[in-house]
């Protein structure tokens, strides 16, 4: 222990240094740099809600809100429980392609996941985001690797992928609760539709993740099958969103790869917005609700989440549909593409016209001002990227539009037939024996008065002022929506998930929630969800794009585009690399020791004609990046010059298919470089030290040479 608040103080002072170094300010400074030799991302504000030794550093979106915390995750990752593949951050086709050339195994991956369950899930950070994980999932692992071992080919699109499942859609092999003690145990006759095509595509189901109950929720995820609250890993004070919040919290926190969530009022879009995701609510009727636990079938939908565009169109792609089972998947016949991923096109926002609803900021409690400035950058973020923004965008008369409720009658009829689907051996067939079950098996307190209400309505929904009148409000949102976009000739409009960031555990009314997801549930139209940056005390938060219907693909191109135009996606510092990990190899601070050229042609290094004077790299388990270098000879050049100086900060991605570190540089002093991604070749040699390699580049002589800088880690 006394080890690791030692390294924790280390890697804080060394955090702290470097960046006053790069800038050139004392500790405690409050200076605001300016003028030319610096870029105007790099600025320093200290403020009193810091304690002495804590500063934030302000580096384009990224903020250093307590560098003591930063260090203590780093320190407690190193002594960890072991996990044998870098699964953090890792994509589908990163493990499969890892997979194809033999550097791992869907065993070892699958593991890995297993490992990081087990050290964050209910110890550590205690995320509590799972209600059961899979004991046959390594048994479905080997089975995979044995068919790839034999054919030499994939088995899916999503083979090997462990899949987190909302505990609300069924699975043969695991108990399917949707949150409720006395569903605890029962284990369904049949796998929901879209778990079968999982399966039937490769997939590993790993874990079915925790909700609000019964999917009744949305700031938060809270039920009777577990005690407490699911806890977002970016601060476990806060909320995880809802009713989804299991399968955010897993995938944020490097679970599973990719996982499924289920969308009434927002519960895809709610979790993905605070957990730093992407999700996606399709249009009701692409994807199947067969063996999926409902709400208001009018609405429900399950929806594909992860950590990046291109593995929730993977996910989409197996998921969408036409099932005999579900009448309403009939529409989408022949509106279903070869492929989701052909919408993949960094540069599809160039000419996109997107609408601003503005009049969503206004309704109500009003905005949060941060989560108003955030949404305003994504503004310019897109603007930047090509898209032409209607920001006199208005929907006439929005401002007073209902919010289409969910009624009692519709959920109770919904619930009964699904009792009666699940089959005999479901423990009730009512909503009233729900509501009278014996004490220790009854719903959340936070939840009883709702189904009470559910359980008491006589009506049906055919027959239920408040459902009739729904419909038609739901109607009416369809036609002044489509009126109003078709009007402005925008393809789609863009809008914050939340207005304001995401509540503390146990808030429920307390203080303004500002959810602006009824929107795509009234219209039951398509919505893809991105991240956009943080707020206050490392607080997610993500926006919308909304289209009309059928328009999945469309709108994945434009959340692409901007999600590689930004790059807002981070992992959460509370479930960092477990101690053995490869990545953890490189987690920490490290001094720069030496600069080498190598010869590409012979292998042989040669010290550089400048060598290392100084310098510094931080590779942050959250995955951020800082780096500082100083070459020798800088005391003989002018006062200010940056000659053999560089610093730029931004985000790691390891690479082990390559044996490369990706630096993707979000700021640097050099202007010209900012955005880059550039390789670094990686090697330890037996002392410890990393070599960090460029891409060999011709020079002069016509030798094609690599510069090699040397890193000796501190500790």
């Amino acid at each position: 222990m006394a080890h690791s608040l030692s390294l924790c103080r280390s890697v804080a002072v060394e955090v702290e240094r470097v960046a006053l170094n790069a800038l050139g300010l004392r500790r405690g400074a409050r200076t605001r740099v300016g003028g030319d030799a610096l870029h105007p991302q790099f600025r320093l504000r200290t403020t009193a809600r810091f304690p002495p030794g804590h500063w934030a550093l302000d580096v384009g979106h990224w903020s250093f809100f307590s560098t003591v915390a930063l260090a203590c995750s780093i320190a407690a990752s190193v002594h960890a429980a072991p996990a044998s593949f870098p699964v953090e951050e890792a994509t589908i086709a990163g493990i499969q392609a890892a997979y194809l050339s033999g550097k791992t195994t869907a065993h070892e991956v699958t593991q890995a996941y297993l490992d990081r369950i087990a050290a964050y899930d209910k110890k550590g950070p205690y995320l509590n985001s799972l209600i059961t994980v899979s004991t046959r999932a390594l048994a479905d692992a080997d089975k995979l690797d044995a068919e790839l071992k034999s054919t030499g080919k994939l088995a899916g699109p999503l083979h090997g992928i462990p899949v987190i499942v909302k505990d609300n859609l069924d699975t043969t092999d695991m108990p399917t609760s949707s949150g409720v003690a006395l569903f605890r145990d029962f284990v369904p006759p049949k796998d929901a539709f879209i778990v079968a095509r999982l399966r039937a595509a490769g997939a590993i189901v790993l874990a079915k993740s925790s909700l609000s109950e019964l999917a009744m929720g949305l700031a938060d995820s809270i039920n009777s099958a577990l005690p407490g609250f699911t806890r977002n890993p970016y601060n476990t004070a806060h909320a995880s969103g809802g009713s989804s919040g299991g399968t955010g919290v897993a995938l944020a926190a490097n679970f599973g790869t990719v996982g499924i969530g289920t969308d009434t009022g927002g519960s895809v879009r709610a979790p993905s917005s605070i957990n730093n995701l992407v999700g996606i609510r399709p249009t009701v009727g692409l994807v199947s609700r067969t063996g999926m636990g409902p709400l208001d079938s009018v609405r429900d939908t399950p929806g594909p989440m992860g950590r990046d565009v291109e593995d929730v169109a993977r996910l989409l792609d197996v998921m969408a549909c036409v099932d005999p089972a579900d009448a309403r998947t009939a529409p989408a016949t022949g509106k279903i593409p070869k492929t989701y991923t052909a919408f993949l096109d960094k540069n599809g926002l160039k000419g996109v016209r997107l609408g601003v609803l503005r009049q969503a900021l206004t309704r109500q409690d009003g905005a949060d001002p941060e989560v108003v400035a955030l949404f305003e950058k994504a503004i310019s973020d897109l603007r930047a990227a090509g898209a032409v923004i209607v920001d006199d965008f208005t929907v006439p008369g929005f401002e007073k539009f209902p919010s289409p409720p969910q009624t009692a009658a519709q959920t109770k009829a919904d619930w009964e037939r699904f009792f009666a689907y699940e089959g005999p051996t479901f423990p009730v067939k009512t909503v009233a024996e729900l509501r009278d079950a014996p004490m220790g098996k009854r719903v959340h307190p936070l939840h009883a008065p709702r189904v009470a209400e559910i359980a008491a309505i006589t009506k049906s929904p055919e027959e239920d002022p408040q459902t009739i009148q729904g419909l038609k409000d739901e109607q009416m949102y369809r036609d002044k929506f489509g009126a109003a976009m078709d009007a402005a000739h925008v393809d789609a409009l863009i809008f914050p998930v939340w207005n304001f960031p995401p509540k503390i555990n146990g808030d429920r009314g307390q203080t303004p929630q500002g959810s602006l997801t009824f929107i795509g549930s009234a219209t039951q139209w398509p919505v893809v969800v991105v991240p956009m940056g943080f707020v206050g005390e490392n607080l997610p938060m993500g926006f919308q794009f909304f289209g009309r219907p059928w328009t999945e693909g469309q709108l994945i191109k434009f959340a692409y585009a901007y999600e590689q135009a930004t790059h807002h996606r981070r992992p959460p510092v509370n479930a960092p690399p477990l101690g053995e990990s490869f990545a953890q190899k490189f987690i920490g601070t490290w001094k720069l020791i030496a600069i080498n050229e190598r010869d590409a042609a012979s292998g042989r290094e040669t010290p550089a004609a400048r060598g290392a004077a100084d310098g510094q790299l931080i590779y942050a388990a959250n995955g951020r990046l800082s780096v500082q270098i100083v070459r020798t000879g800088r005391e003989s050049l002018p006062p200010g010059s940056a000659d053999g100086f560089s610093s730029y900060f931004g985000r790691w991605e390891l690479s082990t298919a390559e044996g490369c570190m990706i630096h993707h540089q979000d700021g640097n002093l050099s202007v010209k470089q900012i955005g880059q991604a550039a390789k670094r070749y990686y090697t330890f040699d037996a002392a410890g030290h990393l070599s960090l390699a460029t891409p060999p580049a011709k020079r002069d002589d016509g030798r094609a040479l690599s510069t090699v800088f040397v890193w000796e880690r501190i500790e």
